[in-house]
């Protein structure tokens, strides 16, 4: 039976997912309203099941369905969306082709592209980052379902013994999540190089390059390395996200969709301390300054 959609734009969803961030950041930027529909990840494996697969055979979130037609990529949605209404809210990507060949170079760095490994761009080393409390969310369930579900119904056979070994351990390995770490002190080296041109966005003027930057970096301080946007060891990163934080579009897009299970995962990993890896990350940064 075909599904019935009731709006021009329906977004399929979970609130912390970075890329469903970028789409309903997207969407608030294009002002762009559209229904939500929520799609469970860890701690329940809704994204598994036969009803989602329907909507998305990859059991990715998001999907975003306009007029019955579905777009299941995060930059996708992006790109569809400036091309669809280029006049209203943010141009996401420059008309200018030097410009737009830069913004797309960035965009390709802070994504979470599924062609990329995990911790191989800045995007896939901040969803790393992310692992420890994926994990947390994991041990909700109990060992054999997520097992079963992995192994039965997860299409991309890449990412099922990641998932599975997380479940099992209850944590990231410690030397894979340094390298996560690493990586993420090497992108924010990049990034606040980049920035020293002085302008306000990272390629000048706002752009898709900022939607990514503003889910990642809101990342950062949910992984309890909320410190580290605030030093003055980055200071053009420091004056940086604020203007980030100050659009309705983070605030519409991320803050109204944070999800209860990880502010009571944040609490019980970190509390109200900082990350046990910052002294790692302080060190790469200086290495990668070297």
């Amino acid at each position: 039976m075909a599904i019935e959609y009731n709006q021009e734009f329906e977004l399929y969803g979970y609130g912390e997912s970075l890329a469903s961030q970028t789409a309903r950041v997207g969407l608030a930027e294009k002002d762009i309203t559209y229904k939500q529909h929520r799609v469970g990840l860890e701690s329940t494996g809704e994204h598994l099941q036969k009803a989602y697969k329907a909507i998305n055979p990859a059991s990715l979130v998001p999907t975003l369905v306009h007029n019955g037609q579905p777009i299941y990529d995060s930059i996708k949605i992006l790109e569809y969306l400036d091309s669809l209404a280029p006049n209203q809210g943010a141009k996401l990507y420059p008309a200018d082709t030097a410009k737009n060949t830069e913004v797309r170079a960035l965009v390709k760095e802070f994504s979470l592209d599924e062609g990329v490994g995990i911790g191989e761009n800045f995007g896939t080393s901040m969803a790393g980052l992310s692992t420890q409390m994926l994990a947390y969310l994991l041990c909700k369930r109990p060992l054999w379902t997520v097992i079963w579900d992995y192994l039965t119904k997860h299409p991309s056979r890449d990412r099922v013994p990641i998932f599975i070994l997380v479940r099992i351990l209850g944590k990231p390995p410690g030397f894979k999540y340094r390298q996560f770490v690493s990586s993420v002190a090497k992108g924010m080296v990049f990034i606040e190089k980049k920035l020293s041109h002085g302008n306000g966005f990272i390629a000048g003027e706002y752009s898709a390059a900022d939607v990514l930057l503003a889910q990642l970096f809101h990342r950062l301080e949910i992984t309890a390395f909320h410190k580290v946007l605030q030093s003055d060891q980055f200071p053009n990163i420091k004056l940086y996200w604020p203007r980030l934080q100050q659009r309705e579009s983070y605030k519409l897009g991320i803050l109204d969709f944070e999800e209860e299970e990880w502010r009571e995962c944040k609490k019980a990993l970190y509390g109200e301390d900082e990350n046990p890896d910052i002294g790692h990350f302080w060190s790469e940064v200086n290495r990668f300054r070297q």
